[in-house]
Order: structure tokens, then C-alpha cells, then sequence
């Protein structure tokens, strides 16, 4: 470097010097920063410039002030702007390690409450004119607690993670649900954050370690085996729990949903359903309906970023071009996003939760439930074992799926099975010959899509026993049934309407225009029904299309709900299915009533036995199709054990 140059720079920083010496700082400003680094820890130069509305010069003169202070610590770096951390930040962060935790600091955020006029103001209105008003500053007021009535309280385990959960009337529109979460202080935040980057260059993350749920849940299980590892060390006199929190925060920021995690782990919750960031998230509550929970999404970024990361997880987007999605969590749970300005109060997400574990026809019969009654279960085992076509309708969450996946269990099990949905819905027992398939949109240029009549062609060559077709909603996906009924396989599926004629109406009628000819290739319409009054779902009627003369399906109802005696009634005997049984397989009508006879004595005795599981339920199916009379003997001697 020349003397010219070496001299220019000198000048340069001498005039920076005497320009930072001339800054004038507005009062106050000092104040400002230094509870901004208070409450935040640590950040850049920029980022604090901007918290208190000042530029660089400003800020650096204020923080240099409160260096010579001792109230702050100035890092600077190499080709970067320098970082502004709290004195009071750093002593609590290096403290950190030396506390004993002996119960994880939990708290319940409050749920925004309704908008209440004050009476002062009411009283203030209705002034008469000329009387003084009561200045409100001068006025004595006495804050109102809210009163909380306890409508019911239970606790959610996980691992040794204890969530104690609350459901409270305050005297909102709607009851609040209110779950215990971790109190975070911006201490113990920085130190997750350190945590997150550090984790985030140990663990490498595969694709297929993201779509497959067996190897999705071991990624899980490493993160949060190495996050308890590294913040044991640091916080070394902490409680075991207090660690596996923290722990399970890191992990669910990170490869999950954030706070909506806690009310995903709570087997009463039905639906988790996010309005925006200015609403509390929602949830629907199996035994009370619609409440308000206290767990909040903070920006709209966030919630498009927690779509982008379920789109990715099943290789779909979702963008400003294609602002809707349909997809599924790794669990199993249905996912449903939308993106602003579609949805015009800011993004969305509607997550349907679908039981952890499988319902089976035990379940439904279950006095405590009776969805349907023994009768009626006996009768679709036969249907199904026989390969008869179902379709299974109702309105919605009126229990449709659920009562497909409970016939799954009475499919034999050296039979395979294809499934066709657009978005993942089933969940099949594992010991059944299951492969499920699903469609795929086509990318932003128009190419690379996959269709149900796609789906169903390729199904064709996978050489099917029995063929699954999700949910019917449109004219394609009815075409694809009724096609997928005419290769001669057995077909079920589900569909939304909520009588049996509804169903004939709707897919004879347009847009669907299916002719009426086609429909008498179903065998089967079950009606399902959600109770408006009390929430409880039931099989409102069980319809047969018979086959006759006319162009036109006749239906014959074989058991109808009865909503006075809260009973499901025989109506008429059964004409088509069997007439087909008759025909296909030779039973009379006396083998028919011995079969059902022997399937309902069955089902009874496992409900009696309490045995509900969907692979105990599916043993013993089994053992019944490959020596029908040796379990009936057993069953009747009451000598028989549940390996």
C-alpha cells in the first residue's frame, strides 16, 4: 500500500470518527436498546437498529455508551457486522448449568377471551346531557376474574411426559381447551436454538427416512436421543423430565408441527384446525364438539411453512400457484391447507386425526358405542367374505372410514388388496396382503400427473383380489368404481350422501350422469349418521339393489335405525345378496341363516372377551375361514385362549 493510499484511509477513519462523535442520538433511545437486549439476549447491530427505529450510527454510539457501561457486550467479527449481547443475558445463560430443576415449569396460555363492554362505558353513554361524565382515569374500577368452571380434566401420557389437559367454561361463546405447555424463557431459548444448529450438522436427513413412517419414527427417535444427550451436558443438575421436554420441543419444531403437536397426542381430539394467525388454534373434541385451545401460530409464515413441510413429506407442494393441499401426516392423519388469498383471513390447516389405534367391528358393537348392532356386523362379515360389492355413505364425520377400516379385519388374508385414494386415508391391519396407491397432481408445467383411472388400469395388471377406492366425490372417481366392479373384483368405497336414495340420485343425476344400468353391480349401501343432538354416529340403514326388470335401482332396506327406541330394526328379508350367495356359492337359505348365526355368536364372544385388537380380531377371522367349525366348537366349549 503507497503513502497516498495508507494516507486516504487514515482520513477516511478519522472523518468516520468525528462523524460517530456528532451523531446525535435522541433521548431515551439508550433505555430502549438495552431492554430490547434484556429481553431478547443477543442480536445483530442491524436488527437492534431497526428494533428502536434508529440507523447503524445511532445504534453503534448507544451501544458503545453501554459497553463502557458494563451493561452490554459488543462481538465483533470479520467481514461482518458486530452482535449486541446483554450483560444480565450472558450471567443468566452461564447460571444456566447450575440449576436443579425438580418439576418442569409448565403454564396454561390463556384463550383470547370475548370483547365485554364495560359497564362504566355503558353507563357513560347513557349519560343525560349536562350531567358531568365520570373522567375514566379518576374512576375506581376492580378487575373482574374470569370465573373457570371445570367441565372436565384428565391427563395425556407420553413416554415419562406427563400433559395435563383442561376443558373450562369462562363464559365464552365456546368452552376452552387448555393444555399444560413448557415455559420458555429467552435463556433457555437460545440455548434450544444452539441446540437446533448443532443437531442440524450432526443429523444428515434422508428422503426415504421422511416417507417412510417405520424410518421417519427412527429419525424421530435420533433426534431426540442426541438433543437429550447434548442438553444433559449442559444442563447437568436438571430432572430427567425437564430434559425430555425440552427435548421433545426441539424435536417437534424442528420435524413437526410445532405446538400443535401437544394436541395431536390427545386420542380425543378428532380434528386440529388452524384459522389463521390472528385465531387460537381449534380443535374438535370427541365428547364436547368445537373448542377453543390455547395454542396460538404466531405468523402466517409459520403456518405456510408447516404446509410446505407435510406437501414435501408425501413429494406434493404447495404454493402461490397451487395454493390448496391434500395430503397426509406420516401417522396417518389427514392434512388439508389452504394459502392466502384463497382463504382470506390468512392461511389454513385442517388435520383430521384418525385413531392410533384401528377400530374394529368390536369396537362398534360395544354397548357403550353401538354404532351397529351384532345383527348387522355378522351380515357385512358375510358380504365381505363372499366378495360382495359395498359402498359405504354418509354426511361428514359421520364415521365412514372408520367403518371401512372395521370391515378390513373379515378380508382373508391370503388375498391381496388394492387400494386407490387421492390422499391416504386407510389404514389397514398389517397382516393383510395390502398395497396402497395414490394419485399424483401434475407439476407447474402440466406433466407428471397420475389419475384414478390411472391407478385403476395399472391395479388391473397387480393381479387384485379385492380393490379399494378411497372416496368417491367426483364423476371420474365414480366411473372408476363401477369400472373396477365390472373387471369382476369385489369393490368398497365411500361416498357422501346421507340416505341410500340420495346415493342412487346423486350418481344418476349430473354432473355424475352414471347410468342407472351401471349402479346394479352394487351390491351393498351402508348409511352412516351423525346424531346433530348428541354427536354419536350410527348405521342409519343397510340397503340392497335388487336386480329386477326396470332400468331404474330398486332399493330394499334391510335394517333401519329407529330413532325413538334408539334401536337398528330388521325391515325385510334380504332378496339380491341372497339370490347372489345362492347362486355363486350353493348356500340355501338355512346355510345362510347357519352362517350368520355362527359369525354373530363370534363376534359376541370377542366382545365379551374384550378382544379388540385389530390383529387379535384378524386371528381369529383367519383360523375361522381355514376351519369354520373347529372355532365354532371352541367358542361354544368356552375353551379357547388368545395366544
Amino acid at each position: 500500500m503507497d503513502g497516498t493510499s495508507a494516507s486516504g484511509g487514515k482520513k477516511d477513519l478519522m472523518g468516520l470518527i468525528s462523524r460517530m462523535n456528532k451523531v446525535f442520538v435522541p433521548e431515551g433511545r439508550k433505555k430502549d436498546l438495552l431492554e430490547i437486549l434484556n429481553s431478547t439476549g443477543r442480536m445483530s447491530l442491524t436488527e437492534a437498529a431497526e428494533k428502536i427505529g434508529l440507523d447503524n450510527l445511532q445504534a453503534n454510539k448507544l451501544a458503545e455508551q453501554l459497553r463502557a457501561e458494563g451493561r452490554i457486550l459488543i462481538e465483533k467479527h470479520y467481514l461482518k457486522e458486530p452482535d449486541l449481547e446483554s450483560v444480565d443475558y450472558n450471567t443468566k445463560k452461564a447460571g444456566l448449568s447450575e440449576l436443579s430443576v425438580k418439576k418442569v415449569p409448565v403454564h396454561t396460555p390463556e384463550v383470547p377471551k370475548a370483547r365485554v363492554t364495560p359497564p362504566e362505558m355503558t353507563a357513560s353513554a347513557e349519560a343525560k346531557p349536562g350531567e358531568a361524565k365520570v373522567p375514566e382515569a379518576k374512576e375506581k374500577r376492580k378487575e373482574e376474574k374470569t370465573i373457570e368452571i371445570d367441565v372436565e380434566s384428565y391427563t395425556v401420557k407420553v413416554d415419562d411426559i406427563h400433559y395435563s389437559i383442561r376443558i373450562v367454561d369462562t363464559g365464552d361463546f365456546v368452552p376452552h381447551y387448555l393444555v399444560a405447555m413448557p415455559r420458555i424463557d429467552f435463556v433457555t431459548r437460545a440455548l434450544l436454538d444452539e441446540t437446533k444448529r448443532a443437531l442440524i450438522g450432526e443429523i444428515q436427513i434422508e428422503s426415504r427416512e421422511v416417507f417412510d413412517p417405520e424410518k421417519f419414527q427412527k429419525l424421530r427417535t435420533k433426534f431426540l436421543t442426541r438433543a437429550r444427550e447434548k442438553l444433559k451436558s449442559v444442563l447437568q443438575k436438571a430432572s430427567d423430565e425437564y430434559i425430555a421436554v425440552l427435548s421433545r420441543i426441539l424435536v417437534n419444531e424442528m420435524i413437526g408441527l410445532g405446538d400443535m403437536e401437544y394436541l395431536l397426542l390427545d386420542d380425543n381430539i378428532e380434528e386440529v384446525v388452524v384459522n389463521s394467525s390472528r385465531d387460537v388454534v381449534w380443535v374438535y373434541h370427541r365428547k364436547h364438539g368445537w373448542l377453543k385451545s390455547n395454542v396460538l401460530i404466531p405468523t402466517e409464515d409459520l403456518i405456510m411453512n408447516y404446509s410446505s413441510r407435510v406437501a414435501r413429506e408425501v413429494g406434493r407442494e404447495i404454493t402461490h400457484l397451487k395454493p390448496m393441499l391434500d395430503a397426509h401426516l406420516i401417522s396417518g392423519d389427514r392434512v388439508n391447507s389452504t394459502l392466502y388469498p384463497i382463504s382470506t383471513q390468512g392461511n389454513t390447516i385442517t388435520i383430521r386425526r384418525f385413531s392410533r389405534t384401528p377400530w374394529t367391528a368390536i369396537h362398534l358393537i360395544d354397548p357403550k358405542l353401538q354404532t351397529f348392532s351384532p345383527e348387522i356386523a355378522a351380515f357385512l362379515w358375510m358380504a365381505v367374505e363372499y366378495e360382495m360389492n359395498v359402498l359405504i355413505a354418509g354426511g361428514t364425520a359421520s364415521g365412514k372410514t372408520t367403518i371401512l377400516n372395521a370391515l378390513m379385519p373379515f378380508m382373508p388374508a391370503n388375498q391381496r388388496i388394492i387400494s386407490m385414494e387421492d390422499t391416504r386415508e386407510l389404514n389397514l391391519p398389517e397382516y393383510l396382503h395390502w398395497v396402497p396407491l395414490t394419485i399424483r397432481p401434475t407439476n407447474p408445467e402440466g406433466e407428471g400427473g397420475v389419475s384414478m383411472l390411472d391407478l385403476l388400469q395399472n391395479s388391473l395388471r397387480m393381479r387384485p383380489d379385492r380393490v379399494i377406492v378411497g372416496e368417491v366425490r367426483a364423476r371420474a372417481e365414480t366411473e372408476v368404481m363401477f369400472e373396477a366392479m365390472h373387471t369382476g373384483h369385489s369393490v368398497y368405497s365411500t361416498f357422501h350422501a346421507e340416505r341410500a336414495s340420495e346415493v342412487i340420485e346423486r350418481i344418476t343425476s349430473p354432473p355424475m350422469s352414471i347410468p342407472p344400468a351401471v349402479l346394479k353391480s352394487l351390491h351393498l349401501i351402508v348409511i352412516q349418521y351423525r346424531n346433530r343432538r348428541t354427536k354419536q354416529r350410527k348405521t342409519f340403514e343397510v340397503c340392497e339393489i335388487t336386480k329386477d326388470e326396470s332400468d331404474v335401482p330398486t332399493l330394499n332396506t334391510l335394517y333401519k335405525w329407529n330413532p325413538i327406541t334408539d334401536t337398528i330394526d330388521k325391515m325385510y328379508p334380504s332378496i339380491r345378496v341372497k339370490d347372489d350367495l345362492a347362486m355363486f356359492t350353493g348356500m340355501t337359505e338355512s346355510d345362510i341363516e347357519s352362517d350368520l348365526h355362527g359369525k354373530r355368536m363370534i363376534l359376541e364372544w370377542m366382545l365379551e372377551n374384550k378382544i379388540y385388537g385389530v390383529n387379535d380380531v384378524g386371528r381369529i377371522v383367519t383360523e375361522y375361514y381355514l376351519d369354520k367349525q373347529v372355532v365354532l366348537d371352541l367358542i361354544k366349549s368356552k375353551d379357547v385362549k388368545i395366544k
